[in-house]
Parts: C-alpha cells; structure tokens; sequence
C-alpha cells in the first residue's frame, strides 16, 4: 500500500465496505430518495484525505450538505471509523482522529451571549415566535 491514501474509492474497496453502509428506509417515508451511500462516502473520503472544508467538495459528488449530514450520523456511529480501517488500516484511523480534532462544537466568543437560546438537552436551536417590530 502506498504512503498516500487515494481520495478516489474503487470498486473493490467499495464491495469490501458497502455492508456496512446499509440503507433502511421506512415504507410510506415522505421526502426525496436518499442518496447513493456509495457517493455519499466517496465524498466523505475526498473530505478526509485532502482536509478540505465541507463547501469545497466537488461536484462529482452529493452537495456537500447532504454528505456533511451523513458524516456527522456514520461517524458519531462508528461507521466512518469501521470503514477507514477495513480500507486502510492505521492510516485510515489516523485521518478519522485528524477529523475529530477538527470537529469542535460551536462555542460563543467570551462575554458573549448565544444568539439563539438553546435547551440544555438538545443541541438544535429553540424556534422563536416571530415578532413585528
């Protein structure tokens, strides 16, 4: 294996993780069809391996908030980590490490106040009632 992972993901690689990538919708579940799980993680890959930010992703690939979205459900589930190891072992770990380190929560600057309030059990913004001024 080469000292540089490929952001490309062939179709080897792919039949060797795609179980892992199983999509199960719902029966009667409104909304668009879900996009390719294959295409979804070669995006995330691309992400991965060439450390770019999430709105620079190619077009080649689902928009990058669709992919951003899958990554943070595989991977806060364990998926992305699973896979990057069956395709590239240590390496692949140590690109999922640099990601985590990348990811930090949102934080307010010091002395400043959220713009929006958030509930202390969820992480998603409160909705406000709208207000005429």
């Amino acid at each position: 294996m080469s000292s540089r992972i490929s952001p490309e993901l062939t179709d080897a690689q792919w039949r060797s993780i795609a179980p892992i990538f199983h999509e199960i919708r719902v029966d009667g579940r409104r909304g668009r069809p879900a996009h390719n799980p294959r295409h979804v993680f070669a995006g995330i890959l691309w992400i991965l391996v060439t450390g770019s930010v999430w709105s620079k992703l190619p077009e080649q690939y689902p928009d990058f908030r669709t992919c951003h979205r899958r990554f943070k459900l595989w991977f806060d589930a364990g998926l992305v980590h699973h896979a990057m190891e069956r395709l590239h072992g240590e390496q692949g770990l140590a690109l999922c490490a640099a990601m985590a380190a990348r990811m930090q929560p949102w934080r307010a600057p010091a002395g400043r106040k959220p713009r929006f309030p958030v509930a202390s059990s969820l992480r998603w913004p409160l909705a406000r009632p709208f207000v005429e001024r």
